[in-house]
This record gives C-alpha cells, structure tokens and sequence, in this order.
C-alpha cells in the first residue's frame, strides 16, 4: 500500500532524495526568517520603547504603561497581516512577540547582567505574550482584521499591565532606606546606579496623571489601548502592501540592453509569419 506521503512525491515529479533536500531548504527559510524576525523586532523596540522596559525602577506607571503596548503593537500588527495575507495562518502575532520575547531575555542575560553585572532582577524585561494571544485568537475567530483591530486592540492594551503585575508586585513593596520609605525596585536601583543617564530624567509620576492617584496606570492603560486600534490599523495595511508585486515597465531600449526585443520589433515579424504560405 502507497502512503500519502509517496502519493505527494509521485504526483510532484519528486523522488525522496529531491524531496530530502527540499525540506531542508525550507528548515533553513524557517532559521533565517526567525532570525530576520527577531531582529526587526528587537531593534525597533530598542528605537521607540528601549529605555523605558531596561530597569525594574524605570517602569512606571504613566509611561511604560503607555509606550510599551503601543510599540510592541507595531510589530505584532505587522507580522499578524504578514502571516494571514500569505500563508492564512492567525500566529504572526504571538510568533514575532514570542522571538522578540527569547531574544530580550539573551540579551538581558549576556550583556546586561554577563558583561555589565547588574542583577537579572533589576533588568526583567516586559512580555506582551498574553495581549498577542489574544489577538490571534480573535482573528482567527473573526476571521476580520477590523474586528481584530478594534477589539483585538482594545483587548492587547488593557492586558499589557495585569500580565507584568505577577512578576511587578513583589517590587512595588515598601522598604526603609536610610530612614526613608522607598520600594524594593528603587533601592535596588538605589544600589546599582546608572552612571550614563541622569537620574533626574527618570523622576516621571510627579505629571497631572498623579491627580487620578492609584489609578493613574489604569488611564495609561485605556488611552493606551485606544491608540493601540490605529496602531494596528495602520501596520496591518503596510504588512498588506509589502506583501505586494510590482513590475516595473521596461522600454526598447533598456531590453536592447540587456539582449532583449521589444514587443513593438517583434509584433511585425509575428505579423509577416501570419501572412506567409
């Protein structure tokens, strides 16, 4: 009895040899794609977002709250349109999400906490795992990008904060310092200073979001989550386009060039062809 698998190669012209190498070849796309995905990911978050997901002190509840989901949305609404457009498959999300994930933490390990010594609790980066979970999801129940984009925004924004609290709280713990009451994030910080970048810079919840008190991380949260649908919207369709052909027309004479006829040289002679006994 012929198995399904050698049904395939003999309808395909290809014998198990050929076929060997093709998947190969395709293991090798998957390598290198997760390697260009991981790239694009990790460097744009470094050019928007980066400083403000470095240090356990520095995620604050104004800003980071904001600016995290927002960036990350970028990405995750760009490889989401790429991965449905052309292969129907509702994991471009969670996939560019979960590689941008491993390559913090590699990061995180090797040169901040390897090369500059600081300790891996002060350097935890952030996840947005949970939000892109849920954006696939609804896409792939909607099968809609602008239910995905409305709710799946909505949704992706709002879970940013209560996915990092599990691991935020036991920071946010009061301490006495010298006297003074201060969290467990800022005296870690306070023993390993950050000599490259002003500290003031960083004293950030003294803004008018302060007037709302502890609910301060809730409005960044919402207004977060409002600006995450655009967001999507917007990398959705740059996916889209991307995904696109264009062909550029050529004239006679750049295909004289290059040893080509233009269709103008070979329409008479095509003509004469037809006319002859």
């Amino acid at each position: 009895m012929i198995s399904s698998s050698q049904k395939v190669l003999d309808v395909a012209g290809m014998s198990p040899q050929v076929a060997k190498w093709s998947r190969t070849f395709d293991l090798m796309i998957i390598v290198i794609a997760a390697f260009l995905v991981w790239a694009v990911t990790h460097i744009s978050f470094l050019l928007f977002a980066g400083d403000w997901d470095f240090f356990i002190d520095w995620k604050d509840r104004q800003y980071w709250v904001l600016i995290t989901p927002i960036v990350t949305m970028m990405m995750a609404a760009a490889f989401q349109g790429l991965f449905w457009h052309l292969f129907r498959l509702p994991i471009g999300a969670t996939a560019s999400l979960l590689l941008f994930l491993v390559g913090v933490w590699i990061v995180r390990y090797h040169s901040w906490q390897g090369m500059a010594h600081f300790p891996i609790s002060l350097v935890l980066p952030s996840t947005c795992l949970m939000g892109a979970l849920a954006l696939d999801a609804i896409l792939c129940l909607t099968r809609s990008w602008v239910l995905t984009g409305v709710f799946g925004g909505v949704v992706y924004g709002l879970m940013f904060f209560p996915s990092n609290w599990i691991y935020l709280a036991p920071y946010f713990q009061p301490v006495e310092h010298m006297g003074q009451m201060t969290s467990l994030a800022d005296l870690i910080g306070y023993t390993f200073p950050r000599s490259g970048t002003p500290e003031y810079i960083r004293i950030i919840e003294r803004g008018t979001l302060r007037t709302f008190q502890d609910s301060a991380n809730w409005v960044s949260a919402f207004f977060s989550a409002f600006i995450c649908i655009f967001v999507y919207i917007a990398f959705w369709w740059m996916a889209i386009a991307a995904c696109g052909t264009r062909f550029i027309p050529a004239g006679a004479r750049y295909k004289a060039i290059f040893g080509g006829s233009s269709a103008k040289a070979d329409a008479p002679a095509s003509a004469k062809a037809e006319v002859a006994p």
